[in-house]
């Protein structure tokens, strides 16, 4: 990057990936100036946005993306660079203000969602310099490059042998959404794991959050009350709970096809892997991955993940997980 550059990074905060990838573009850049891509909301008005009550995200949009503008405007001669991260409350019309503003500036833009849970995504797409998805199925359709999701460049703990002894036979931490509760209660209360030492937890943003799902599925209400939290995890203390579990679960939702940070942070420490998602076929031998099936809650077996592997057909796709400033760095190429 050049001596004065200065970059903006429009991102959700999700978990603690917004400050890595922020320490990231601290080391390529002048100055960093980051922004969330939604308004600071209740979870009434999160839930406005994400389901568009009302044209309600299309409002909000404009006016938040209208404030963004306002605050890069002073900046904007300074700036070379503007990454957009799933883009949930950002309108094409900051992508046009800021080109308008300075020709100069490049503006990319990715998707570490579906683009069925980001309608917006495909008009940011068309009027960015660069489109990215870590979506298979997605960048076929929309005409999207495929850049695969990361691991952190510090995740170095070696794991152990799958012989050692492990505390847990399983674990899972992630957020509620979809199945997730359905299938962990599924899998965990068959006559094989039932007696295994599991550490599960799904996390959900807010009690009204929790209350809402908790009449609406019943596999919440089923679900042992040490399953559910309020509190992120840190890292460190979700990395030494890996490195005691025997399988990893990753749930990925049911109308993606990309790999979820989840798998790619499992697959850089050569843990055990237990997914839902068949893509990771693609990447990896096929040995080395146990694919859960969603409908029945069995693990697929040799035959069935070749049949998989030979029915998909993708052209060149990276095979090797990337470390987040790689990540970073095939962004900006």
């Amino acid at each position: 990057m050049g001596k004065n550059d200065h970059a903006v990074l429009i991102c959700p905060a999700f978990f603690d990936y917004k400050v890595l990838i922020e320490n990231q573009l601290t080391k390529r850049f002048t100055s960093v100036h980051s922004f969330s891509d939604r308004p600071l909301c209740s979870s009434i008005g999160k839930a406005l946005i994400k389901y568009n009550v009302a044209n309600y995200n299309h409002f909000i949009s404009r006016q938040y993306s209208q404030q963004l503008l306002e605050k890069i405007t002073p900046l904007i001669h300074d700036i070379t660079t503007v990454i957009i991260v799933k883009g949930t409350c950002i309108s094409p019309l900051l992508i046009k203000g800021i080109k308008k503003l300075n020709p100069n500036v490049r503006v990319l833009v990715y998707c570490w969602d579906s683009i069925a849970n980001s309608n917006g995504f495909v008009q940011l797409a068309a009027v960015a310099d660069k489109a990215m998805s870590f979506d298979f199925a997605d960048c076929q359709q929309h005409q999207l490059e495929y850049v695969p999701l990361f691991y952190p460049d510090d995740n170095t703990s070696i794991a152990e042998s799958n012989k050692s002894a492990k505390c847990f036979q399983y674990s899972f931490i992630g957020s509620y959404h979809g199945d997730r509760a359905k299938l962990l209660y599924k899998l965990l209360n068959n006559e094989q794991t039932i007696s295994a030492k599991s550490f599960i937890k799904i996390y959900f943003q807010s009690k009204i959050q929790f209350c809402v799902f908790y009449l609406l599925d019943p596999y919440v209400r089923k679900c042992p009350k040490e399953w559910i939290t309020f509190d992120i995890i840190d890292r460190d203390t979700m990395n030494d709970i890996f490195s005691d579990s025997r399988f990893i679960i990753d749930i990925h939702h049911k109308g993606q096809s990309g790999l979820t940070m989840r798998t790619w942070e499992t697959l850089s420490l050569d843990y055990n892997l237990l997914t839902t998602n068949p893509y990771v076929l693609l990447h990896q031998p096929i040995a080395a991955i146990d694919i859960l099936d969603r409908t029945n809650g069995t693990v697929w077996n040799k035959d069935q993940k070749q049949q998989f592997v030979t029915q998909v057909a993708i052209g060149n796709i990276s095979t090797t997980p990337l470390s987040l400033s790689h990540w970073l760095d095939t962004l900006l190429k």
